[in-house]
């Protein structure tokens, strides 16, 4: 097994009905040609009795209601990309062979594990529209007979065996040779291979020895090898614009499988999605989603998109969809051996994922100490799926009264003698004070707009207790009490 070929068959069709929801579970035909012309090109399964060549006005009265669409280069664009992204995940060689086709080179992984990831590709491409066959050969040739033969994927280990039945069609004979075959009874693989290539060549020319060798699936070629995909993005246009959010969420899923499978296929994972509505007034509506989890994991975006999609308003109607995904690579960690984890990651960082997009991604987190000497001062920091041990107690404990803070601080009036307080007044405390403090001033970030500066004091009131109060650019606040 050292090639592998990634076919869809009557591609154009599968293409156009992954990315039109009203053409599921319909009978669809592909026509081609004009007026009287117009011959049924491939036909959905739904459309029963109708073959590739038919009339279209005899296939409109052998099956009623059938919809006849004619086939749009952006969607198979589209699919062959997803195409794309999913060779990519069996092997960084890969050639785009043609439309709905590639061929990946396999020299050199393991067997086992890559037929096993075949038939994952497999299950995966049909879940997004796109049923394609995969086979596996010795040479691309034989690979790709290999997935004409697929249900659906299929690894040709004794070649002999695997052709010798297969229609001479396979080989594709040119006209001439095929009536020659047929007048000496062949018609199939195994009966052309069977005569000595050197006396199928001496009748029917170098051209004989060239269709012998198709037939016995020995041409080989050199790939023309594409690059994975660098830029991880989708944008397609609504015409006319769409007036509700529900028409977005079939075509953002489908973007979305394959921004996904592009991902994986170039080794990456996406830590942030950005999605922009761009609308009909020539504005747009932007937003972006930090995943608390990077991956590749299309049903979690959709749940994180359709919450936030759920919630938005727009003044005009959506003319078109942008979706990006910020690559990054796959977290790498080892947890502590007495560390605590999560029971349920996954639904973990689905709940933080749909809590960011209600409320804003800059709202959630686990709160921290920011490096500074401004109080109260703190960020918002990724959580942690592992909960640490707790920290021993020191072995000294602290001494001194403890500061109970007030959660929000009461403003309050102070009155000063000689620069130092006196009086509160005004606000859930009032008196005079027997003694004083301080001050203790502390400034920072003054290279920036959001300077800040604050003077502090701990102040002893005549009807008992002891406050500490602070000046900041909104005025005078007591920031707890001391006991």
């Amino acid at each position: 097994m050292s090639y592998a070929v990634l076919s869809v068959p009557d591609f154009a069709l599968h293409a156009l009905r992954r990315s039109d929801p009203e053409l599921c579970g319909q009978a669809v035909a592909l026509v081609a040609g004009e007026g009287r012309k117009a011959r049924v090109a491939a036909a959905s399964p739904e459309a029963r009795g109708i073959v590739p060549g038919l009339a279209a006005a005899l296939a409109m009265s052998r099956c009623p209601g059938i919809v006849f669409r004619r086939r749009d280069p952006a969607a198979e664009v589209e699919a062959h990309r997803l195409l794309l992204g999913a060779a990519f995940t069996l092997s960084p060689r890969v050639e785009s062979t043609c439309g709905g086709c590639c061929t990946v080179d396999l020299r050199g992984a393991d067997p086992a594990r890559t037929e096993a990831l075949m038939r994952l590709v497999a299950v995966e491409l049909a879940g997004t529209g796109l049923p394609a066959r995969i086979g596996a050969g010795a040479t691309p040739l034989l690979a790709s007979y290999a997935a004409r033969c697929a249900e659906p994927v299929l690894v040709v280990r004794d070649p002999r065996d695997f052709l010798a039945p297969l229609p001479l069609a396979f080989a594709d004979p040119a006209p001439a040779q095929a009536e020659i075959l047929r007048g000496w009874g062949i018609a199939t693989l195994g009966g052309l291979t069977a005569l000595p290539k050197a006396e199928v060549g001496r009748r029917l020319g170098s051209e004989g020895v060239l269709l012998w060798e198709r037939a016995a699936g020995e041409t080989l070629r050199v790939l023309r090898l594409v690059e994975p995909a660098r830029s991880f993005a989708a944008e397609w246009a609504y015409e006319p614009p769409v007036e509700s959010i529900e028409p977005l969420f079939f075509k953002l899923r489908r973007f979305a499988e394959r921004v996904a499978l592009e991902l994986r296929g170039a080794g990456f994972v996406a830590e942030k999605l950005s999605l922009t509505l761009l609308l009909e007034d020539e504005t747009d509506h932007r937003r972006e989603f930090r995943l608390p989890e990077p991956g590749a994991d299309v049903e979690g975006w959709m749940r994180v998109l359709n919450a936030h999609l759920g919630t938005v308003r727009t003044e005009a109607r959506v003319a078109g969809v942008r979706l990006v995904a910020a690559p990054a690579r796959p977290p790498e960690k080892q947890d502590g051996l007495f560390d605590a984890g999560l029971r349920d990651p996954a639904s973990f960082w689905e709940n933080i994922a749909r809590i960011a997009a209600i409320v804003g991604d800059d709202r959630v987190g686990t709160p921290a100490l920011a490096d500074t000497h401004r109080p109260d001062a703190f960020v918002l920091e990724r959580p942690s799926e592992a909960v640490t041990p707790s920290v021993e107690a020191p072995v000294h404990p602290p001494c001194g009264p403890t500061l109970r803070r007030f959660r929000p601080p009461w403003p309050v009036r102070v009155v000063c003698d000689a620069g130092s307080p006196c009086r509160l007044e005004g606000g859930r405390l009032e008196g005079d004070v027997r003694a004083a403090l301080g001050p203790w001033r502390s400034a920072g970030d003054w290279w920036k707009p959001q300077a800040w500066a604050v003077e502090t004091w701990q102040v002893e009131l005549a009807g008992g207790g002891v406050y500490q109060i602070a000046c900041m650019d909104a005025g005078w606040c007591v920031e707890g009490i001391l006991d």
